[in-house]
């Protein structure tokens, strides 16, 4: 860090505030640990202050658990006409899940990153799952990952706390042999804060399209993990992340933390 700069650190915020989501935003969630929580806790926030949200995949994503929480669903391949579907939703509802088909009882297939811009035109908002991570807290991207459309104006990184000093496995991390080839690592070795700015840094920031914003998302900050969190955060702020937000995405009426670099 630059002798100039200090890190800031603000809290209080919701989701949306601490990941500053405007109207108009094209939200892409990718990283692991708890991507389909944020997407409707995000979605929700909207919602509640009077946009209209579109909720999306470009890849699979599981089911949630809960259907309160869930936009009314659109299922692509079932409709004759799934634009003027949409429309009706989002219309009645102020909001809607577009999703191509269902695959099983738990899982769904996403849409095609082209279809992302006319979903854009129809609502204030869309926010979308852009990575799979089957349900680790921890992954750094394929060659072929993730699946951003090129509208995407923030991109959010997610990792989940959880995965803090947890031996590097295929229990707790997705595409293993990118994180520990990322992090000069081998299979067994600590996650350690150098380990998880290492898949962020070298793995997800080389993806996102040319001028959008991004941000790093610690979910599953839990009271006795903001210690780590805070550390965690100035060391991705160092390697030139824009902002770094933690808390629980599962109890989004909680605190949210948000740090940032600025000039003294």
């Amino acid at each position: 860090m630059s002798p100039q700069m200090r890190t800031e650190i603000d809290s209080g915020f919701g989701l949306v505030d601490a990941l500053s989501v405007n109207k108009g935003d094209v939200v892409s969630l990718v990283g692991a640990g708890g991507k389909t929580t944020v997407l409707y806790a995000l979605a929700a926030d909207l919602i509640r202050r009077g946009l209209t949200v579109v909720a999306t995949a470009t890849t699979h994503m599981q089911l949630p658990t809960s259907s309160d929480t869930i936009p009314p669903m659109v299922f692509v391949a079932e409709e004759e006409n799934w634009i003027a579907t949409v429309k009706a939703r989002l219309a009645r509802y102020g909001s809607a899940t577009v999703i191509q088909e269902r695959l099983r009882d738990d899982k769904l297939s996403g849409i095609e990153p082209v279809m992302i811009d006319p979903l854009r035109s129809l609502a204030d908002c869309v926010v979308l799952e852009a990575d799979g991570a089957r349900k680790r807290s921890l992954k750094a991207p394929a060659d072929h990952e993730p699946a951003l459309p090129e509208e995407t104006t923030l991109a959010v990184v997610l990792v989940g706390l959880d995965v803090l000093d947890q031996r590097l496995d295929s229990d707790h991390v997705h595409r293993l042999e990118v994180v520990t080839r990322l992090s000069g690592t081998a299979p067994g070795m600590e996650v350690t804060e150098k380990v998880i700015a290492d898949a962020v840094v070298k793995g997800y920031l080389p993806t996102f399209p040319e001028g959008c914003r991004h941000a790093v998302f610690l979910n599953k900050a839990s009271d006795y993990r903001l210690g780590a969190a805070e550390r965690l955060g100035r060391t991705l702020l160092r390697r030139g992340v824009s902002e770094v937000v933690f808390g629980e995405a599962s109890r989004p009426s909680d605190c949210f933390y948000r740090m940032r670099l600025s000039s003294k």
